[in-house]
């Protein structure tokens, strides 16, 4: 599963994070908000940046926010969406039980002793997403602490 969590970054926000129990209602809500809506824009980007091939990635995009914590995560339940962020190395596989590989092709099957699947580089799409939204979120969320 390819998670990626929009947290708010260490220094004067962090500390004003930490401090939360002393904002009232209103203010918590307003950071709240700024945050739960990063994290849909987050996940907006990450859909619009995803390679497409059968479209099933782009489907499984989802989002979740975590009020108390003040967390928002942006992830992929799909079981190849860490290959396509972040790549995969060469890998060879050998038959298990039998004494060759049968591979489907469209006119029947190839059977051989041995598979070499090649490198492949990854196509990030949540890490950008991450990046491309995140100075958005800080202004939001700055600018819920200072509105009265």
């Amino acid at each position: 599963m390819a998670t990626f969590t929009v947290k708010v970054p260490s220094g004067e926000l962090q500390k004003a994070i930490r401090q939360i129990k002393a904002w009232d209602g209103r203010t918590r809500l307003r950071v709240e908000n700024a945050m739960r809506n990063g994290t849909k824009r987050v996940r907006k980007e990450a859909m619009q940046r995803v390679s497409v091939d059968t479209g099933r990635l782009r489907k499984s995009i989802r989002q979740r926010f975590n009020a108390s914590r003040l967390e928002g995560q942006v992830y992929s339940n799909e079981p190849h969406a860490h290959l396509v962020e972040f790549g995969a190395r060469a890998v060879i596989i050998y038959p298990r039980k039998k004494k060759v590989l049968r591979i489907p092709f469209a006119a029947g099957y190839r059977y051989t002793k041995v598979a070499v699947i090649p490198k492949r580089k990854g196509k990030p799409f949540l890490k950008p997403a991450y990046e491309y939204v995140e100075p958005q979120i800080i202004r939001d969320v700055k600018k819920a602490l200072v509105e009265q």
